[in-house]
C-alpha cells in the first residue's frame, strides 16, 4: 500500500460515550505551544475542541489524543474510548511531556550558569528567552519515530517535515483513534519498499530511511541498547546510519532518549552562541556544541531548545 487508503480518515466523533476525559495533574509549568511547537515535534496540530480553548491533536504511544492545560495545574486529555487503558495512557502521557523534570529547578540551574555575556551592558539571553518560553519541556518521544523525523528534516522546513512524517504515519501506520495512525514500524517500511516510501516527498532521504528501517529491524543498531549507554557510545551507533550526522545524532538522543547533556546545533544556535557567548567570532558547529555543553552541563538540551525557540519567533534576523 503506497496511498491511504479510502475512508482511513472519517472524522471521529469528538463528544458523548465515544470519548473519554482524562485530567493529569501538572507539577509544574508546561506551555504546549511553546513544547509542541517549537520544533522538535512533528505530529502535532492546532484542532477545535470543547470549551474555549486551543487543543493539540496527536499521537502518544499507542494512542490518538487531543490535549490542552487547564490553567496552570491541569492537562487535559481527550482520547476515543475503547483504544487504549486509561491508567497506561497517563503513565505515557506524564512521561511523554516529561513532567518529572523540574523546570524551576532547571531554570535556575540555566540561570546562574549562563549570567555572563559577551555583549557587555545587555541582559544575558536565556534570562529574555526563559521568560518567553518558561513552560516549554523536552518531550520523549518514541525513538524510533523520532530517527526517522530527524533524518527527515535536514535541508526541510518544518512543514515539509511534518508533511512527510504525517504521510507515513497515514500510509503505513496502525489505527491509533480519533483518526490518527502511529508511525510505522521499520518492517512495515521495508515491506513498503523504497519506491513506497518515496512518494511521501522525503526526496534523497528515501534510501536513508530505508537503510535506518534494515539497521534497526536487524539489531546492527538496537534502539533498546542505546537507553543503556553512555552518550559517547550511543551517539556513535546512530551515526552508522546513512544521513545521521552529528546533528541528527543529537536530536535523537535529546528528543528521543532525554539525554539533557546534550546540544544539538543547526544554523540558529550556531548564531547564537556566537552572538552571545563567543563575541561574534567565526565558528563551527563543533565549536558551538563543545560551548554549549560546557556552558550549560547537564542541562544543555534545554538551554538549546528553549534559545533556539526564542532566536526563531523573537530575535529572527537578529543574530
Amino acid at each position: 500500500m503506497c496511498a491511504p487508503e479510502p475512508g482511513r480518515h472519517a472524522a471521529p466523533q469528538q463528544s458523548g460515550s465515544d470519548m473519554e476525559l482524562s485530567e493529569i495533574e501538572l507539577p509544574g509549568p508546561l506551555d504546549l505551544q511553546s513544547t509542541l511547537e517549537c520544533g522538535q515535534a512533528f505530529r502535532w496540530k492546532q484542532v477545535a475542541g470543547p470549551g474555549a480553548r486551543t487543543w493539540y491533536k496527536g499521537v502518544i504511544g499507542p494512542a490518538g489524543v487531543m490535549v490542552t492545560t487547564g490553567g496552570d495545574s491541569r492537562l487535559l486529555v481527550l482520547y476515543e474510548a475503547g483504544t487504549v487503558d486509561r491508567e497506561r495512557l497517563t503513565k505515557d502521557i506524564s512521561n511523554y511531556f516529561s513532567l518529572d523534570d523540574d523546570l524551576e529547578a532547571i531554570h535556575r540551574f540555566l540561570l546562574d550558569e549562563a549570567c555572563s555575556t559577551s555583549l557587555p551592558g545587555q541582559q544575558p539571553v536565556l534570562h529574555q528567552a526563559i521568560r518567553y518560553a518558561r513552560g516549554l519541556r523536552i518531550l520523549r518521544q518514541e525513538p524510533w519515530e523520532c530517527l526517522v523525523s530527524y533524518i527527515i528534516s535536514a535541508n526541510k522546513n518544518i512543514p515539509a517535515i511534518c508533511k512527510t512524517v504525517e504521510y507515513l504515519s497515514d500510509t503505513l501506520g496502525s489505527p491509533a483513534g480519533l483518526g490518527q495512525y502511529s508511525f510505522p514500524s521499520p518492517e512495515a517500511l521495508l515491506e513498503a519498499s523504497i519506491e513506497c516510501v518515496k512518494q511521501s516527498k522525503c526526496g534523497y532521504r528515501a534510501p536513508y530511511i530505508i537503510d535506518a528501517a534494515s539497521k534497526v529491524a536487524g539489531k546492527h543498531v538496537d534502539l533498546d541498547a542505546l537507553w543503556h549507554l553512555p552518550t559517547g557510545e550511543a551517539r556513535q551507533q546512530l551515526l552508522t546510519i546513512k544521513g545521521v550526522g552529528p546533528k541528527v545524532a543529537d536530536c535523537v538522543l535529546l528528543f528521543g532518549y532525554h539525554r539533557l547533556d546534550v546540544f544539538p546545533v543547526d544554523v540558529w544556535i550556531a548564531r547564537c552562541m556566537s552572538a552571545f557567548y563567543l563575541g561574534r567570532a567565526h565558528i563551527t558547529p563543533k565549536q558551538a556544541r563543545d560551548e554549549g555543553c560546557k556552558r550549560f552541563g547537564p542541562y544543555a538540551g534545554y538551554a538549546q531548545q528553549i534559545l533556539f525557540h526564542y532566536s526563531r519567533n523573537v530575535l529572527k534576523g537578529r543574530v
